[in-house]
């Protein structure tokens, strides 16, 4: 699946180009990399007046600490740290210019996700920098609480990734900005929001989590091969390397998932472009007395055992129907949101109602909704989103599309909606059911507003 952000990065990497050239004709900066798919993350040296000056420690005064994003929950999304927001570093590794290090922590939240938080280091502390249009380029650090996590699943606030126990994850981003914060296509471009970092100031980045049987990680740096051990029970790795370490044509860094089971383990390692390699090369592992590795260039050549989960389709894409009744109301939008969706007037939002067969008790399962539009004249109600918190089993659950769309009564009968239990992990103590479609409404069944619609 294209990640959501590759198109608004590729768009972003123009504009790079274009202040690239700006930049040569006053600055005398160096001539862009050229990169390719994915990105990572990443924080880096401070350049002042035209030179690279490493930042020390000591010269870093304190800012306001980093806000943790909306609708923060102990029962929805990624849930909150166990035990608060004072996890302690487990990895800490020096800037490839000097100035403050990086660093990681790791800890688990109330929803049995398993998180990696990464940023820059000062006193002990994680933190982001106030450089590259961050905090108003204050140059201050801002620590980093450990509840500022993204209120859905996974990762994209701050440079933090999520996964649910049992599960691994590897990030790399060839383009990660000095100040420690994710690049988010959406924060760039317009007048006053924050302005694409110069390559000098960026980082090869690479973090995950890799599970309990995890050894040691191996990446490629300018002079060859490296590896280095991983730390913790959660088989954590942090790795910044200069930019240009390894090519990417996306200003977004991207996630890569993978299992780790008692007795095996399935890691994905990320892709070989047509540009050149990623930073990972290699993951080791043991399993009793004996060591393997997954990839290429690990010092311990026999592979790892791999045991594909079966059936993995249909955890993600069930066939049975539980044949659950499901309400539909349009909700009718403003002109001026309407417009804003480059949709005619009236537009709508879809509330979906349905009474929960199962529990969700964790980040593991969900429930999911999936707009269909089939009709090619249609309002096309393409549109899907996911519940994101727990749920009491036979809890009435009231739920709004994200995306708007217009009702064409002549297409109400191929656009539908359908609501879906996914437990794409299979069923376990926590989710001991497996996947299954709830039900499923048509448009035409819809309660719709009294005002005049579009089409006939």
């Amino acid at each position: 699946m294209r990640d959501p952000y590759t198109s608004l990065g590729e768009a972003l990497v123009s504009a790079a180009h274009r202040q690239e050239r700006s930049d040569r004709a006053t600055s005398g900066f160096r001539a862009w990399l050229s990169r390719h798919a994915r990105a990572l993350i990443g924080a880096a040296i401070v350049t002042l007046s035209g030179g690279a000056v490493a930042l020390a420690a000591t010269g870093v005064l304190s800012g306001a600490p980093v806000k943790p994003e909306p609708r923060q929950s102990a029962t929805a999304g990624n849930g909150l740290p166990v035990g608060g927001s004072n996890a302690g570093l487990v990895i800490a590794v020096s800037d490839p210019a000097g100035g403050l290090p990086w660093g990681a922590r790791v800890f688990h939240t109330t929803r049995g996700q398993v998180c990696i938080q990464v940023g820059r280091v000062r006193d002990g502390k994680l933190g982001e920098l106030g450089e590259d249009s961050a905090f108003g380029d204050d140059r201050r650090f801002h620590a980093l609480p450990a509840d500022a996590l993204p209120p859905g699943y996974g990762g994209a606030a701050a440079q933090v990734e999520c996964v649910s126990s049992g599960q691994t994850v590897i990030f790399e981003d060839a383009n990660a900005d000095r100040s420690g914060m994710r690049l988010i296509p959406e924060e760039f471009g317009a007048p006053g929001q924050r302005r694409v970092p110069p390559v000098s100031h960026r980082r090869a980045l690479a973090y995950g989590l890799l599970g309990p049987h995890a050894v040691s990680v191996t990446y490629r740096t300018p002079a060859g091969l490296r590896t280095v051990p991983v730390s913790g029970r959660d088989g954590a790795f942090l790795i910044v390397q200069p930019p240009g370490t390894f090519k990417n044509s996306s200003l977004v860094g991207g996630s890569v998932g993978g299992r780790a089971q008692p007795d095996s383990v399935t890691v994905v390692m990320p892709n070989v472009g047509p540009q050149g390699p990623p930073l990972l090369s290699a993951a080791t592992f043991r399993f009793g007395a004996g060591l393997c590795s997954q990839g290429s260039g690990a010092p311990v050549t026999r592979r790892c055992p791999q045991k594909p989960a079966p059936q993995s389709r249909r955890r993600y894409e069930p066939t049975r129907s539980l044949g659950a009744p499901v309400g539909l109301k349009l909700l009718l939008q403003s002109p001026r949101a309407c417009r804003r969706a480059f949709l005619l007037t009236p537009c709508y939002r879809a509330e979906v109602t349905f009474t929960a067969p199962y529990a969700v008790t964790r980040a593991g399962a969900d429930y999911t909704v999936d707009g269909a539009a089939r009709c090619p004249v249609g309002g096309r109600p393409e549109t899907g989103w996911g519940i994101e918190r727990d749920i009491r089993r036979h809890e009435l659950i009231r739920t709004a599309s994200l995306g708007l769309f217009v009702y064409t009564a002549r297409c109400a009968a191929h656009e539908s909606f359908t609501v879906v239990y996914l437990n794409p992990e299979g069923p376990s103590r926590f989710a001991p059911h497996e996947s299954v479609i709830v039900g499923k409404v048509k448009l035409s069944e819809a309660q719709l507003p009294h005002v005049r619609r579009t089409g006939g």
